[in-house]
Order: C-alpha cells, then sequence, then structure tokens
C-alpha cells in the first residue's frame, strides 16, 4: 500500500497530468411521483485510478487533496469535463443539467469568477449548473463565502448545500446562506423514525417558503424512494435510481 506522503505526491501529478477522471450520477424529479424517463441532472463526480493501488476512493483522495491544497484545481478540473460533456449533450437535444461539488475551503470571490469564466468559455447557460457547497468545513462559518456564493447567483448559478443532516449545519443556519437548493443526506433518506421524517419535512416547507428546491440522496432502495416522495422531495439520486456511471450509461437512460 502506497503511504500517505507518496499518495499525496502522486495526486499532485494526476491533478498537473490531467490524470484525473470523471462519472455521472443521475437526478430525477419526485415531484410527480416515481421518477421515470430521463434524468433531468447528473452530478458530476472525481474518480482517481492510482497506477499501484488501483482505484482510489474519494473518502481517501479528497481528504489529502484538502491538506495539500489542490481541492480548488481538482474541483475546477471536474467542472470543466463536466461542462464539455453537457455542452455535448445539449448539442445532441439533451437539455439535462449539471450540479459540480466544491469545498467551502476554498469558496472566494476569485474561485466565483473562475467558475464563471469557464462557464462562459464554454458557452453554457448558466441556469443548467448547480455548485453543491459540501458540508465539511460548516459554510455558514466561513463568511467569506457569502460574497462569492452572492455572485455565483447573480450570474445565474444555482448553489445547493450538499450532505444537509450529515453534520451539525441546521436549517436556521442555511437559511442566511444565499442558495437555491438543500440536498438531504443519506443518513435522514434511508432512516424511517418519525423524528428523520420531521426533520425532513420541516425542511421541505421551509425551503418551500424560500423558493428553494430540495434533493433526497441516497435513495437505495424503494422504501427509501417512497419516503421521499412522501416527504414532498423535489428530486433524488441513489444507488436505486443509478449508481455513477460513465457517458454511455448515462445515454442509455434516455433510451429506455
Amino acid at each position: 500500500m502506497t503511504t500517505s506522503e507518496t499518495l499525496v505526491q502522486d495526486l499532485r501529478e494526476a491533478v498537473s497530468s490531467g490524470g484525473l477522471t470523471v462519472v455521472y450520477q443521475p437526478q430525477f424529479a419526485l415531484d410527480t411521483g416515481a421518477p421515470g424517463g430521463a434524468p433531468v441532472a447528473v452530478e458530476v463526480l472525481c474518480r482517481w485510478t492510482h497506477e499501484v493501488d488501483g482505484e482510489v476512493p474519494p473518502s481517501t483522495f479528497i481528504p489529502l487533496a484538502e491538506d495539500a491544497l489542490l481541492v480548488e484545481e481538482i474541483d475546477l478540473q471536474v467542472l470543466e469535463q463536466g461542462l464539455e460533456q453537457i455542452l455535448e449533450w445539449q448539442r445532441a437535444g439533451r437539455a439535462v443539467e449539471l450540479a459540480a461539488n466544491a469545498s467551502p475551503s476554498h469558496i472566494t470571490l476569485d474561485y466565483a469568477e473562475a467558475v464563471i469564466a469557464r462557464l462562459a468559455v464554454a458557452g453554457i447557460d448558466p441556469a443548467f449548473v448547480t455548485i453543491e457547497i459540501t458540508e465539511t468545513p460548516s459554510p455558514q462559518l466561513l463568511p467569506d463565502m457569502r460574497a462569492a456564493l452572492a455572485r455565483l447567483r447573480a450570474a445565474g448559478l444555482t448553489i445547493a448545500i450538499d450532505d444537509f443532516g450529515a453534520g451539525d449545519t441546521t436549517i436556521d443556519m442555511v437559511e442566511s446562506l444565499p442558495i437555491d437548493e438543500v440536498k438531504i443526506d443519506r443518513s435522514l433518506t434511508q432512516r424511517a423514525d418519525a423524528a428523520a421524517d420531521a426533520i425532513v419535512t420541516d425542511v421541505v416547507a421551509r425551503s418551500s417558503s424560500q423558493g428553494w428546491r430540495v434533493v433526497a440522496e441516497g435513495i437505495e432502495t424503494p422504501e427509501d424512494l417512497a419516503r421521499s416522495i412522501a416527504r414532498g422531495c423535489h428530486r433524488g439520486q441513489g444507488y436505486l435510481l443509478g449508481k455513477p456511471m460513465g457517458v454511455a450509461e448515462i445515454e442509455a437512460l434516455w433510451l429506455r
């Protein structure tokens, strides 16, 4: 097994040489009942295949990237690859949206301008792009983010809080942020107890009053799907609906 220090060096090389790849996980509309047909959006996700260790999970290499100050470059590279693919699909008549992750640790006005510039180069309407802010570190504790998020929203992008319910962030904290979407963490999506029902139902109600969209993550069973629909979530994603997959597999969803 490669040491952490060597992994960081190899990750740095992969970032500089374009050695990272992406997959796409589909999102489906839930607000009309059980999903069917084509996905309304795809989330672009980073993957890294190490020449010795093989597939390195994001849970391993993303923290390394954070510590090595590589995560902003990774987020921008992944966004660029996603934008190129979305443009291809749009030219083929597939008006699918793109969601891409971003760590709160690097969300600054410079980052916002870099994102906007990449959309302009790609020729993508910002209305088709969502930037998902991961919950760690807690975004409400990073005041420099507010101006950057406002800039992205003013440019027409959608801003989402990812993994809501996985940490200490509350809906009261989220309401103070300039956002458009809340993604419910799998830990809540997969719970069938009354407390989880109450939390998600409250998020949906508060989101509706704000004009936000709610996406249920981690839908892995028919019961998870039924709960998410009953709770009023607008969209859903998870292994039941579609695992992270390559371009050909996503395109097959439009043909089924």
